[in-house]
């Protein structure tokens, strides 16, 4: 039967939002160089003010009031440029000082977590066939990320393995359209919140998600940030790694009570590779009547397998 193995994952609990923390300091320095830049022009205006004041005496003439008018407005210009850095988008450095600074309180103030042993994506139990042949295991944790996702070479006998919920009678149908809806848009949506399961894609992975729970939502400012977890205990035993994140990097699953429709031939998804919890691209190749979706993943040599379809993500595309 085939498998395709998650990648050993090790080192701390991941937080996504380190790297946007980092990036919004830095922009919050280079934005607050910028106001050091105005101010030190408002400095020198005020200094050229009090200069061609104390040479105006009592009968100024109408050139040196002039320039007395153009170095006033030229100061309150400097100003509102000055404000605006401070209040208003896209800088608004106050604010986000302010949302910067929850964020690292609230990092600071969680008690530190150890880190997750480095282990291979474990395969779910697969049902055995008839005649009792079961999977290959997974490759080896050693193996890279390119071979990791290399089938084992026993060939699928029989039936499809068991695919979970695949009975369950749908009753209800997604609210918006698009069950696959993505990122902020899907947070507008509603479609984060505490319990759901969604399709996470860890920082610097290209093209490869992992099923996960959301477990807890922090709103700073106009902010969300999610924790979510691994579902999937550890070799230990010891609960699945918990990940910090924002909704760029998650897609929402659809509720197993779902009807969904049939995705056209061609079309191209992010599907639930069988028998593991990683989801990778796909192309869809045809539907059954049970609610199971036919596809193609990319790099399996044509070879045609069945998911579930609320396992089965749009993806954008044809």
């Amino acid at each position: 039967m085939a498998a395709r193995s998650r990648p050993p994952r090790s080192g701390p609990v991941k937080d996504d939002h380190a790297e946007e923390e980092q990036a919004m300091w830095k922009q919050i320095q280079l934005d607050l160089q910028k106001c050091s830049s105005i101010r030190d022009k408002q400095n020198e205006v005020s200094t050229k003010i009090i200069q061609l004041e104390n040479t105006m005496g009592p009968s100024p003439s109408v050139q040196k009031l002039d320039d007395l008018e153009a170095l006033y407005r030229e100061g309150v210009k400097l100003s509102e440029e000055e404000n605006k850095m401070l209040r208003e988008e896209p800088a608004d450095l106050i604010r986000n000082v302010e949302i910067l600074t929850a964020l690292r309180r609230a990092t600071e103030s969680e008690p530190p977590r150890n880190p997750a042993p480095s282990k291979p994506r474990k395969l779910k139990a697969p049902k055995l066939d008839m005649d009792g042949a079961a999977d290959s295991p997974g490759p080896s944790p050693s193996v890279s990320t390119s071979a990791s996702r290399m089938k084992a070479s026993s060939v699928r006998s029989g039936s499809v393995a068991s695919i979970k919920d695949s009975k369950e009678a749908p009753v209800k149908i997604e609210e918006g359209g698009s069950e696959g809806t993505k990122g902020p848009s899907a947070e507008r949506a509603g479609r984060f919140f505490v319990g759901a399961e969604v399709a996470y894609k860890q920082a610097k992975m290209k093209d490869e998600w992992i099923q996960c729970d959301i477990i807890a939502i922090t709103e700073v400012g106009n902010k969300k940030r999610y924790e979510v977890q691994d579902p999937e205990p550890d070799e230990t035993g010891a609960p699945g790694q918990i990940y910090k994140t924002s909704a760029a990097t998650l897609i929402a699953i659809p509720r197993p009570d779902s009807i969904l429709p049939e995705y056209p031939v061609g079309k191209n998804v992010l599907a639930r590779y069988p028998e593991t919890t990683t989801f990778y691209r796909a192309e869809v190749t045809g539907s059954n009547k049970n609610g199971v979706c036919r596809l193609k993943f990319e790099e399996d040599e044509n070879q045609e397998m069945e998911v579930d379809r609320r396992f089965v993500l749009d993806f954008g595309g044809r």
